[in-house]
C-alpha cells in the first residue's frame, strides 16, 4: 500500500494534504476549511494560551467533524550567538543599503 493511501485511510481523508501549521499567521478558520475540504487542517498552538486553544478547537469542531491536527513547538530556543548575528548582518548589508 502506498504511504499516502495508508495515511489517508488512517485519518479518513479524501485528499493527502496536511496544511502547514503556521504559528502567528493562521487559526481555526483555515484549519476547519482544509479539514472540511478533505485534507488535514492544522491549528498552530505554540503561541496560544490554553484558553485560546480551547476556543480555537471548539471553532474547528463547530465547523467540521473531520479530523484536524493541533501543533506545538517542542524544541528549546537556541542561545543567542552575537557573532553569528553580526556575520549574517554584514553579509546582507549591501542588500539593505541598496533597498
Amino acid at each position: 500500500m502506498l504511504k499516502t493511501q495508508a495515511f489517508r485511510e488512517a485519518f479518513g481523508l479524501a485528499i493527502p494534504i496536511v496544511q502547514a501549521p503556521m504559528a502567528g499567521s493562521n487559526g481555526a478558520t483555515l484549519a476547519a476549511a482544509v479539514s472540511g475540504a478533505g485534507g488535514m487542517g492544522s491549528l498552530p498552538c505554540a503561541m496560544l494560551s490554553p484558553d485560546r486553544i480551547r476556543e480555537e478547537i471548539a471553532a474547528i469542531r463547530s465547523a467540521t467533524a473531520n479530523p484536524f491536527n493541533i501543533n506545538f513547538f517542542t524544541h528549546t530556543d537556541p542561545l543567542p550567538d552575537e557573532a553569528a548575528q553580526a556575520r549574517w548582518r554584514a553579509r546582507l548589508r549591501p542588500y539593505y543599503d541598496e533597498m
